[in-house]
């Protein structure tokens, strides 16, 4: 039986079949759009999407339970959520519960985000020494993370990148580290944010379903689903839906 403590949002795609069973898919809150977000109390995104499409090849339900990165995680390793969309391994290494994963399925770009006048000349993580940089909590950057800290690049941590993006707005930070299609999305919806462009890209890398280590028959058939959403170009299509250009 699984636990939503303090979950007031869960919004399920049924199929309506009777064999069909119920999985919790952990979204962020806030944090990334156009992967998960609300238009008009209603959830959409490239996730709600991706999702409403395994249903429909898997016969599952899938529910979303909407929470902040740091708490996210701790439910994850407490079980009480059985799916993590949109990760790469190397991003939860140090996770109590590492968890088992899909294939990949498509590639997730993380950003040093600035104003551009700030971004000039700027070609190596070196050239970032000395500034204050946003990043959320509970995110992790690999080998990046190797020039974080005293005497190098200055931390300050956020629950959101959209938290991060307002306090860049007003000056707080100098730079923040962003997922280049959520910086994207954020820019083009809010002209505030006109004056911003990544700086530097930290990463590029293929992302998966993350499940909990239980769950091997249902890895083994969202693999299956995956592979033809990807050969039949469905994948494609759902992010190039949400894709922003400006």
């Amino acid at each position: 039986m699984w636990r939503y403590p303090l979950i007031t949002t869960i919004f399920l795609l049924a199929t309506g079949l009777a064999n069909a069973q119920s999985y919790s898919v952990l979204v962020y809150h806030g944090a990334n759009p156009p992967y998960y977000f609300e238009e008009k109390g209603k959830p959409t995104g490239i996730f709600v999407d991706i999702f409403q499409e395994l249903s429909n090849l898997t016969s599952h339900q899938f529910s979303f339970i909407p929470l902040s990165v740091a708490r996210g995680q701790r439910y994850f390793d407490g079980g009480d959520v059985d799916i993590e969309p949109g990760v790469n391994p190397v991003w939860r290494k140090a996770a109590k519960v590492p968890g088992i994963y899909s294939i990949n399925y498509a590639f997730s770009t993380e950003v040093l985000l600035g104003r551009k006048v700030n971004c000039k000349g700027k070609q190596q993580p070196e050239h970032f020494y000395g500034a204050l940089v946003g990043k959320v909590r509970g995110y992790h950057y690999d080998t990046f993370e190797e020039h974080l800290g005293k005497g190098k690049i200055s931390i300050y941590e956020n629950i959101s990148e959209k938290e991060l993006l307002a306090q860049l707005e007003h000056n707080r930070l100098d730079y923040i580290m962003i997922g280049a299609e959520t910086a994207d999305y954020y820019i083009s919806q809010q002209p505030k944010y006109r004056d911003f462009s990544p700086c530097f890209r930290i990463s590029r890398l293929p992302v998966h379903m993350r499940f909990q280590p239980h769950l091997t028959q249902l890895n083994l058939e969202i693999n299956t689903a995956l592979s033809r959403m990807i050969n039949d170009g469905k994948i494609k299509a759902i992010y190039a839906k949400y894709k922003i250009t400006h």
